[in-house]
């Protein structure tokens, strides 16, 4: 049967207030229960760099707690201690609509703090690569995070997690800065003009999760904290790679400051 146009509809009219405060028809934890008291820890890392958690899973000291489950495969949930805490770590895949399907199952499995770690464009020419940036707040240019009840433009990070954020950074001394990411599903799509009005809207980095983690973590009740490592640059007249896909050194030395900062965050 062919589709029928709505004449006069906003598309934002598909997202009404009395839609959102109702449960899912299906809901994460039909799927995906709480395991057993003690099976899963109560903080987890969402780690970009699927490499860096492989190896730092199959490593003496990292065990499997349970396992995300796709039609495209599975991605285990490691467990290991830091700072004499269980600390659960994961690779979410890549996107905003995947990365929060993972988050809302180990919501349901009992994780209710979380600090994501991965990398992002820069839009300013002052951040160097590598040089982190601890997530305040993201603009929303995806079509997840309005199933979750945002409708400012703007998504805040928690308190909670910006702390445990800047503690782990300031702890190995490393320089950093706060702010607030662009977060696209076009990732093909980001035209010159549309970077000079993200600019300025105050945008300092481009990614395509951040703001949809962060609506997640509202709608749930949840802690969520997030540090972004300056990759590729749109802040030229060209893109600029800067080779960080490669930097799997520099991938693991900001997981560890993530773990970091999910035990603390798991400390309040």
């Amino acid at each position: 049967m062919p589709g029928r146009d709505v004449p006069g509809r906003d598309v934002t009219a598909l997202h009404r207030p009395e839609d959102l405060a109702e449960p899912g028809v299906l809901e994460p934890a039909a799927m995906y229960p709480p395991l057993p008291e003690g099976e899963v820890p109560d903080a987890a890392v969402i780690c970009f760099f699927p490499d860096t958690v492989r190896a730092v899973g199959e490593r003496e000291g990292s065990d499997v707690a349970f396992s995300f489950t796709s039609i495209i495969g599975g991605q285990p949930c490691y467990v290991r201690e830091v700072a004499g805490r269980r600390i659960a770590f994961f690779f979410p895949e890549i996107g905003a609509p995947r990365a929060v399907m993972f988050l809302e199952e180990a919501i349901a499995r009992g994780i209710s703090r979380f600090v994501a770690v991965g990398s992002a464009g820069v839009l300013v020419p002052s951040l160097v690569m590598g040089h982190p940036v601890v997530v305040t707040s993201a603009l929303r240019d995806e079509g997840t995070s309005a199933h979750y009840g945002a409708t400012t433009s703007v998504v805040e990070a928690g308190a909670g997690g910006i702390r445990a954020c800047v503690a782990a950074l300031e702890a190995v001394g490393a320089a950093h800065e706060r702010g607030r990411t662009w977060t696209t599903d076009g990732i093909y799509r980001e035209t010159r003009s549309t970077v000079a009005r993200r600019i300025e809207a105050g945008c300092v980095l481009v990614e395509m999760e951040a703001s949809a983690l962060l609506a997640v973590a509202a709608h749930r009740g949840v802690e969520l904290g997030q540090i972004l490592f300056s990759a590729d640059s749109l802040a030229g007249e060209e893109w600029d790679h800067r080779g960080w896909v490669g930097a799997g050194d520099a991938h693991e030395r900001v997981f560890w400051i993530a773990m970091d900062a999910a035990a603390r965050l798991a400390a309040g």
